[in-house]
């Protein structure tokens, strides 16, 4: 077999580019250079570093596979993330109508509290002076006046 460029043999030893380029660079490998500048390595060469060889058609083959396994992975993740939307929306909803009942509990305790200090207000005759002085001039006769000041 004729010496393969660093693509090549990246694909038949199943590595990256960049890891073969570094083996060549630090001589764990032996690369020749052709008239462009680049590596060509002899498949032998790659046999004895990294073991037995994929083929270079198995590559192809498999790319199907893989395309096949990335369309399902894509597919799961899709169906992930519109589970995880709906959820998303099913507990922004819980939380609104939360709010909400909270909200008209709140305004019922206020009420209530308002009713209370106002009771407190008249059964501690926390009135104004102005009120004061009027039920003074008032006598305990049912109909206002008391006989007193009518003289």
């Amino acid at each position: 077999m004729p010496p393969v460029n660093v693509r090549t043999a990246a694909r038949l030893v199943r590595r990256n580019r960049s890891t073969l380029t570094r083996m060549i660079e630090r001589g764990k490998i032996s690369a020749t250079r052709d008239e462009s500048g680049r590596y060509l390595i002899d498949p032998a060469e790659l046999e004895r570093v990294f073991g037995a060889l994929a083929s270079p058609d198995a590559d192809t083959d498999a790319e199907p596979d893989a395309l096949h396994e990335n369309a399902l992975v894509k597919n799961a993740l899709e169906r992930e993330l519109e589970v995880v939307r709906e959820l998303l929306e099913a507990e922004r909803s819980m939380h609104e109508r939360e709010r909400r009942t909270w909200e008209e509990e709140r305004s019922f305790l206020r009420g209530l509290v308002e009713k209370q200090t106002d009771q407190v207000k008249l059964l501690t005759d926390q009135r104004s002076e102005e009120d004061k002085q009027k039920e003074k001039r008032r006598g305990w006769w049912p109909w206002g006046r008391s006989r007193k000041t009518d003289a």
